[in-house]
């Protein structure tokens, strides 16, 4: 029987591990954790969105310069196949209001023990926690730290899965970049995306604004406008609206030093209805209190205006500037961009330096926005690598 390696525990390694022993295959998972699918673990803290419902050209489109691959990765294995995955799961799942898809009942922690029992009651499966890969070689020769000892351990067949470089206490640490370097395979540098920038506040906004979330706002960025949510932080701002601006924020950033992210704290009202409100203003009512009974701008709200106009407030209620001069550091990001290049890799995934060794998931250099896109590209990389073998 042929054997497999899979190196990783993440969504994409356990998913190829699912299918590969569905095939008849006999596979050996090694992870460098005490546990299996730990950023999966954290991912699923705030409700987690497994894929998403919206048509497949338009879902393709999320992964813009691959936006061709990606629309045949994921016709190859669709979000619905991945919802068909979850039920052999025993996880039943549903279609949000914004399109999104969740599991119903299940949490993350309770998903990945069915999955995890189901792999574990298979007799071609077996598990190697606590080691650590410290080398490969272009024989397929591996080498792992387990308990202080080095382990060397050979395979026919690699499928390399050990995530970006976010999130580093989950195992997401990009260790393997200079791994890859070393044998000449050419790696993009690992760059944060889903991420937040940074803003210098004054002491009083930091004071009186900790952590307030934007609900039901547009963010503008040059000239795409996404409508959705942010948190205002500390540091600067955050949250999905910004998350689906980022890579564009963020190359401004690194190419620039700076950039103008425009927030529209009412984009359900024009600015000729903001303008013809403002003017009912009593003489004796404050600037405040006027804006938050007539428009809804809450207190914190007001500070944010006043932070970047404190003579017109009200006139940046459709525009605000906010000049952001930093990015937060990766291990903040919810992933990476970069990774292996596609030029180093064949149709299948397959590295052409080192033939029998696969890349899946976010090992490999692409981008993709929050919403379910990354954990189905996950799936869908490690499906076509899953259909070659």
């Amino acid at each position: 029987m042929e054997k497999i390696i899979i190196i990783g525990g993440g969504p994409a390694g356990l998913f190829a591990a699912y299918k590969l022993l569905k095939k008849g295959k006999a596979v050996a998972l090694y992870d460098h954790s005490s546990g299996l699918g730990k950023k999966f673990l954290v991912a699923g803290n705030g409700g987690l969105n497994l894929t998403h419902s919206e048509e497949l050209k338009v879902f393709a489109s999320r992964y813009g310069k691959d936006e061709e691959l990606f629309l045949e990765l994921i016709n190859e294995f669709t979000p619905d196949d991945l919802r068909a995955f979850c039920s052999e799961l025993g996880v039943e799942t549903f279609v949000g209001s914004s399109g999104r898809v969740f599991p119903k009942k299940l949490k993350a922690a309770e998903i990945l023990l069915n999955w995890t029992k189901i792999l574990k009651e298979n007799e071609n499966f077996s598990l190697f926690l606590n080691h650590s890969l410290i080398s490969i070689n272009q024989n397929k020769e591996l080498s792992f730290k387990n308990e202080g000892k080095e382990v060397l351990v050979h395979g026919d067949k690699i499928i390399m899965a050990l995530g970006g470089g976010s999130w580093k206490k989950t195992g997401s640490d990009g260790a393997w970049v200079s791994m890859f370097e070393n044998l000449g395979i050419k790696v993009n540098a690992l760059l944060p995306m889903n991420c937040g920038f940074e803003k210098k506040w004054s002491e009083y906004f930091i004071k009186n604004v900790d952590r307030y979330p934007l609900k039901n706002i547009a963010l503008r960025f040059k000239d795409q406008i996404i409508k959705g949510e942010a948190m205002l932080t500390p540091f600067g701002i955050e949250g999905g609206g910004v998350y689906a601006l980022s890579n564009k924020i963020r190359d401004e950033l690194l190419k620039k030093g700076r950039a103008n992210l425009f927030l529209d704290l009412k984009p359900d009202l024009t600015a000729e209805q903001i303008e013809a409100k403002l003017a009912d203003k009593k003489a004796k009512t404050s600037l405040s209190n006027h804006l938050r009974k007539s428009i809804g701008i809450e207190k914190e709200q007001f500070i944010l205006l006043k932070e970047i106009s404190s003579t017109e407030p009200d006139k940046n209620i459709k525009s605000l500037k906010l000049e952001l001069t930093g990015i937060r550091p990766i291990d903040e990001a919810i992933s990476t961009s970069g990774g292996v290049c596609f030029s180093e890799l064949t149709n299948f995934f397959e590295l052409k330096k080192i033939p029998g060794v696969y890349i899946a998931g976010e090992m490999l250099d692409f981008e993709a926005p929050t919403g379910g896109y990354l954990l189905q590209a996950c799936f869908s990389t490690a499906n076509r690598i899953v259909e070659s073998i």
